[in-house]
């Protein structure tokens, strides 16, 4: 069948509640005019054009039918759009509460299986992942969905995976970042997050180019797996869209002793909504890596996704200005963490995503003070960044070997028996 999502800019059912998120919010964010003034200065913003949304129109060309290129399917805890050409989901949606990821289902019941009602010529097998160096990674981690073993098991389709780094990524770092996430509803009830795969290019050195007078040139570069003509294309990136509503949530909250901004976890207990974008390389990534320097803006994510993210919520210029004014700010907190060569690094991995040029001109006081009275009127209308809220500070790099050890008795991190979250601890995570 034929669905519609506003994740992508078409109408969706199971999206309906996020209506609702739209009335009284307007946006507001903690950063520094300077960063505002170098990030708007870069890019030339439009109100986004309001467009029918879906393919419905009569032609005589599609007599016989329309070229079909993906399907959206809809699971008990999440919906994907999974890509008949690269044979990855395309995006993969989740609404997550504590109550669906504190139930009792387990993943040793699970196995990894192929969706019955993708078309077997453009999916993913298993075999294809067989000796291949990468991991089988999970969009919808398995660990979001323990309200049931049918919602659990369901995780395990090939709709949902990736094929991703193992040692260093997946089952280290990212893994840490789905935790990151997870732990948002210790403080928003509802949080609403799209996962997906990126193809990004790297700019290739052209050191006579400015001299010709030719433009810069890219190159998308990126490994295969599996068998032809059915190859599975593997990305070189991964992102995460990430939504708290803290519309509905307990007054008190509970940020059990994670580092957070007070202004920002004031904020959703007081109704707001959270928003944050990450863009992540598809490799092994040191841990002590800020979060913090991977926050992208959210229109430069949509730009290379190909994809528009929570549009009824994200559609007015101004909000999508201030909030990635916020992003750009808390990018160049994360870069300035690094050493000189990490971060030219980090710019190289992301060079399709480019930070602010920090050694642009310092902007007037005109335009300071312009920004300024922008983010000031902005910070008291009702959405923030992620990051101001536990200031993108992931779980320590250990937070498995010291969930196994809290669970003396009874269950482990992941709701497994004791000795079982110990041996779940020393093994990989997501093979």
């Amino acid at each position: 069948g034929h669905y519609n999502c506003t994740i992508c800019g078409s109408r969706f059912a199971i999206w309906g509640p996020m209506r609702g998120l739209i009335a009284g919010f307007g946006l507001g964010v903690a950063v520094g005019a300077g960063g505002c003034y170098l990030y708007l200065s870069a890019v030339k913003r439009q109100e986004p054009q309001q467009v029918a949304r879906g393919l419905a129109v009569e032609h005589p060309a599609l007599k016989y039918g329309v070229p079909e290129t993906d399907i959206v399917r809809a699971y008990e805890g999440y919906v994907a759009a999974y890509d008949y050409r690269t044979r990855n989901p395309k995006w993969v949606a989740e609404h997550l509460t504590s109550a669906s990821w504190s139930g009792e289902a387990t993943r040793e019941r699970s196995d990894f299986f192929p969706d019955p009602e993708v078309d077997p010529r453009f999916s993913a097998k298993l075999a294809d992942f067989r000796g291949s160096g990468y991991d089988r990674g999970h969009m919808a981690p398995a660990a979001n969905h323990k309200a049931s073993q049918k919602a659990m098991d369901e995780t395990f389709s090939l709709v949902n995976i990736s094929p991703q780094a193992g040692k260093g990524f997946n089952r280290d770092y990212w893994s840490r970042f789905e935790r990151f996430v997870k732990e948002l509803t210790d403080v928003a009830r509802d949080v609403y997050v799209v996962t997906g795969p990126l193809w990004l290019p790297t700019q290739q050195h052209q050191p006579h180019a400015a001299q010709e007078g030719e433009g810069p040139r890219w190159t998308l570069t990126h490994d295969w797996l599996g068998k032809p003509p059915g190859l599975v294309a593997v990305p070189t990136h991964f992102y995460k869209v990430i939504l708290a509503d803290g519309r509905n949530s307990s007054g008190s909250g509970n940020s059990k002793g994670k580092s957070s901004s007070s202004s920002g976890r004031e904020a959703l207990r007081s109704g707001s909504v959270a928003v944050g974008a990450f863009v992540l390389p598809n490799q092994p990534i040191d841990p002590k890596v800020p979060l913090s320097a991977y926050v992208v803006p959210l229109e430069d994510l949509e730009q290379v996704a190909g994809t528009r993210f929570f549009p009824e919520l994200l559609s007015d210029a101004k909000r999508r200005a201030a909030a990635d004014c916020a992003a750009a700010e808390w990018r160049q907190a994360g870069l300035a963490q690094l050493k000189p060569f990490e971060r030219v690094t980090m710019k190289q991995a992301l060079a399709a995503l480019p930070p602010p040029d920090t050694d642009a001109p310092a902007p007037t006081a005109k335009a300071t003070k312009a920004a300024a009275a922008a983010a000031a009127a902005a910070a008291s209308s009702g959405v923030v960044h992620i990051c101001e809220v536990n200031a993108c500070k992931l779980p320590s790099a250990d937070f498995f070997l010291r969930g196994a050890a809290a669970a003396a008795a009874g269950a482990g991190e992941e709701g497994q028996p004791a000795a079982a979250a110990a041996a779940a601890a020393a093994a990989p995570k997501h093979r």
